[in-house]
């Protein structure tokens, strides 16, 4: 009898211990975020001639995946201008998970009258990322320099 019961509690223990494990791996992918939505902001302050624009307006970011976001600036005036541009994300929590790998922000960008040009923004978001993070705003102004 005493050796059913060594059995049964061995028994046991490695039931235990395979459906522990099973939920470890099973929940694991739970825990990678979902996409988040950016909601992508331009605008130029009043004193700059410049068209500022993405050809975009949302789209979704997946942690850990590398993301290039193309913009295109032209100088409207009728002289060579000078500007800079500023970036903020809110919530600003993201902040602490994204890197800018390329971006046009806080460099003068001079453009010639009637000048367009191409600037990308290459980012990557932390796949730590908190899973409460599902919808985001990236804003870059323009502003004279």
């Amino acid at each position: 009898m005493h050796k059913n019961k060594v059995h049964n509690n061995f028994l046991l223990v490695i039931i235990l211990f395979v459906i522990i494990l099973s939920l470890f791996f099973f929940n694991r992918g739970n825990d990678t975020p979902g996409p988040i939505s950016i909601k992508l902001i331009t605008s130029v302050h009043k004193d700059l001639p410049f068209e500022f624009k993405t050809n975009k307006k949302t789209l979704k970011i997946f942690p850990g995946e590398i993301t290039t976001i193309n913009y295109f600036v032209k100088n409207l005036g009728q002289k060579k201008m000078t500007g800079i541009a500023s970036f903020q994300v809110y919530p600003k929590e993201l902040r602490d998970f994204m890197t800018k790998m390329n971006c046009f922000c806080y460099e003068e960008q001079m453009l010639n009258a009637g000048e367009e040009e191409k600037y990308a923004l290459v980012l990557l978001i932390d796949p730590k990322v908190t899973k409460n993070i599902k919808e985001a705003i990236i804003q870059f102004v323009f502003f004279k320099k």
